[in-house]
């Protein structure tokens, strides 16, 4: 089976969006507005499980395939999703640095 670039490109748009967002939230805690960083932080979290089901799909669709092709496209939009999800962590654990430290709101 030969799969076209739509088939990634959910993964890469959702994998982007999530780390903006992550990235707006840690602009928020830096500025210590914790109502925003949660608000950007969920709407990352979205966008990250969107990108994992999204991947989660394309990795059950080729296991079902005799052979699995194994194409540019592929390993770039997995490694969107995986980079995703470490801007995810990375941006939890540096907001909370900002967001308690002394004279936080948090």
């Amino acid at each position: 089976m030969e799969m076209d670039i739509s088939s990634f490109m959910p993964l890469i748009t959702e994998a982007g969006q999530s780390k903006n967002c992550a990235f707006e939230a840690l602009a928020c805690a830096k500025v210590l507005d914790r109502e925003g960083y949660d608000a950007k932080m969920k709407k990352a979290q979205s966008f990250l499980l969107h990108a994992h089901k999204k991947q989660t799909e394309v990795l059950n669709l080729n296991a079902r395939e005799q052979e699995t092709p194994l194409t540019v496209y592929l390993v770039h939009a997995m490694d969107h999703v995986s980079n995703a999800k470490m801007v995810y962590d990375l941006v939890q654990e540096l907001a909370e640095i900002h967001l308690n430290r002394v004279g936080g709101n948090g």
